[in-house]
């Protein structure tokens, strides 16, 4: 990521702005998504995640170093997965407070995504309705409708990404759940190859263009997109603005 924004045009002034926004964005969507593990878990009767200080907003409680580093350098990294106690989950049974603390990170991405989806077309609509000629407050609008792009974007990036069915991500936790707990352990054993899968989707992915996860990924999120982009566009005609500026 950081080769793609400094060999592309413009000064370096800009470009510092425009790493600053992404770090921003990024740094939000790991951090609601894990926030909503941890807020959910509790809600579900553990308080490991409140222990260990999960349950806020703040990125450094839950940015892994060494995927924040992997994010920065190739546009793909992780954050530091929330833990949970199973034997303190009361609220309802076991398994479905595990199905819902595995998909609550999933679905905070999804209304990041939607938010954001619909906010565009209100700052695009009021900086038509109120123009202005300065400078600074042009390069401002721009960086804000980029940022909701970008929060839009990686909102549905890192819903679809987490909805594969690989360990340790969530769709993998979320299928887990309906392995009785006797077969379990065999079926989790799984994830130690997790790694490899990963790395060889991404290898595949990124340098011998072979598009298989991006592939994946985009499939998984289009039927979110769909409803979502229909809802932005009778939103863009209400308020007369070309679809085009949506894009």
């Amino acid at each position: 990521m950081l080769y793609s924004i400094f060999s592309s045009e413009g000064t370096i002034p800009e470009k510092i702005i425009y790493l600053v926004m992404l770090i921003l964005v990024l740094s939000f969507t790991f951090s609601i998504h894990e926030f909503m593990h941890a807020w959910v878990a509790e809600k579900m009767g553990d308080d490991t995640p409140r222990r260990q200080g999960r349950i806020t907003l703040n990125p450094v409680a839950h940015i892994d170093p060494m995927g924040a580093i992997m994010m920065l350098l190739i546009g793909f990294g992780w954050a530091k997965p929330v833990q949970y106690n199973p034997n303190n989950l009361h609220k309802y049974k076991r398994p479905t407070c595990e199905r819902l603390i595995s998909l609550a990170g999933v679905f905070a991405n999804l209304m990041t995504a939607f938010i954001a989806s619909l906010l565009l077309p209100v700052a695009i609509w009021v900086m038509l309705k109120f123009p202005t000629d300065n400078e600074k407050a042009v390069m401002m609008e721009k960086l804000l409708l980029e940022f909701f792009i970008y929060l839009r974007e990686y909102g549905f990036l890192f819903m679809a990404f987490n909805l594969l069915p690989i360990p340790p991500l969530d769709g993998f936790r979320f299928i887990s759940t309906f392995i009785p707990y006797n077969k379990r352990r065999g079926f989790e054993k799984f994830s130690q190859y997790s790694y490899y899968v990963f790395m060889a989707l991404l290898v595949a992915d990124m340098f011998l263009k072979i598009p298989i996860l991006s592939t994946i990924v985009n499939w998984i999120a289009w039927p979110f997109r769909v409803p979502v982009n229909l809802l932005v566009g009778v939103i863009a005609r209400a308020l007369g603005i070309p679809a085009l500026l949506l894009v």
